[in-house]
């Protein structure tokens, strides 16, 4: 340990504070923190400029402070030595990335060079990215660090076939704030669609990314008669394949005159009211955090056999093949084919699961317990 680190302070490394699951989740891990983390000093660093006022102000409520080392407006040397300039002034004792790729690999790099004396990385990719160097650097940065914190089994089970040690590995679920997340409270967005309150809605929320596979959702649809299809398709987001869903959406009379696109969503829990039902048809995930909102709030899901997605849906859902349309199709199918009653009793289920096993709190303990543990060697 490096004799001089301030034992109370840690550093969170993210790309930026912009809208996603991985960042919303940190806000409210570090917001809600146990008694026994609540004198650790919170410092962020980001590698981009703000792009969501939302999760800027929540990391404020957290009480976190910001230090933007912006890649933008540096070239790489002298971005890499700011990052380490800045690290060694906060002096944490421990540093903590989220997501891998350039964070990951820089972060964490810089870390080591700056003599922080513990590293912990949050990986929630199912399938390593990154650069020719990213890759090279991952062995030896995965020997420097001192836990991994993946939000799902199959991404242990992936950095473990990379050669992490299991004993480092901590499988870190994510949580929902139950509270916010709360069918009873929440005001359904319905209104303000000024479509019907008998129609039956398909919800899609999240990036427009190309693993996310918006574009076979809408195929799906084409793929069942007009009469077994939603009422409405409601999509919710942003993103590099906004373009292809309008083109796939502009070629088809039943999708245009049924389909809305909302943009990006910042009143998640009134959206998710405002559905019937959600279909997340992704290819590549950890621990989706609309899945769990969306079971906080009720909403059946419907979504692929990708990472520990099957498991955390359970029985409270329909599972589809990944990549497969015509999967994805049948699923869609078998939850329009509920009537309302089989799809209570769905959305009952699914708010019961996170009840008892999805709570941020829950989450937070976890969380913070796999960090401070790691202090403990230096008492």
């Amino acid at each position: 340990m490096k004799r001089n680190a301030d034992r109370n302070q840690i550093v969170f490394v993210l790309s930026q504070y912009a809208v996603g699951g991985a960042e919303k989740q940190l806000a409210n891990l570090i917001r809600h923190r146990p008694p026994n983390a609540r004198n650790m000093k919170i410092t962020t660093v980001t590698f981009l400029p703000t792009a969501s006022t939302e999760v800027e102000g929540m990391f404020e409520a957290a009480r976190a402070v910001n230090v933007l080392v912006n890649r933008r407006d540096r070239t790489f040397p002298g971005f890499f030595l700011e990052l380490m300039r800045v690290l060694r002034r906060v002096n944490p004792v421990i540093v903590s990335t989220i997501l891998d790729s350039s964070v990951g690999a820089w972060g964490r790099l810089a870390a080591v060079l700056a003599g922080v004396p513990t590293i912990v990385h949050s990986d929630r990719l199912l399938n390593a990215e990154g650069t020719r160097a990213h890759y090279l650097l991952r062995p030896f940065l995965d020997r420097r660090t001192a836990r991994f914190l993946p939000n799902a089994k199959a991404i242990a089970e992936r950095l473990m076939e990379d050669g992490v040690p299991g004993s480092k590995i901590v499988v870190m679920p994510n949580g929902v704030d139950l509270k916010l997340f709360d069918p009873e409270a929440a005001v359904s967005s319905r209104s303000t669609w000024e479509l019907p309150s008998d129609a039956t809605i398909l919800g899609y929320l999240g990036r427009f990314a190309p693993q996310k596979r918006v574009d076979l959702l809408l195929q799906a649809l084409l793929k069942l008669p007009p009469q077994e299809r939603p009422d409405y398709v409601i999509l919710g987001g942003d993103g590099p394949t906004m373009p292809l869903a309008r083109s796939i959406v502009a070629s088809d009379p039943w999708l245009t005159e049924r389909t809305r696109f909302l943009g990006t969503i910042n009143d998640t829990p009134n959206f998710l009211a405002g559905v019937d039902y959600l279909v997340l048809p992704t290819e590549s995930e950890g621990l989706p955090n609309v899945v769990l909102e969306a079971m906080a709030m009720g909403v059946p899901v419907v979504s692929t056999d990708v990472s520990d997605i099957p498991t955390l849906v359970g029985n409270t859902g329909f599972i589809a093949r990944p990549s497969d349309v015509d999967s994805i199709a049948e699923s869609i199918l078998a939850m329009q084919r509920l009537d309302v009653q089989g799809r209570r009793q769905l959305s009952i289920a699914a708010r019961e699961r996170i009840v008892a096993h999805y709570s941020l709190e829950a989450a937070a303990e976890r969380f913070w317990n796999a960090h401070l543990e790691l202090l403990e060697s230096f008492q």
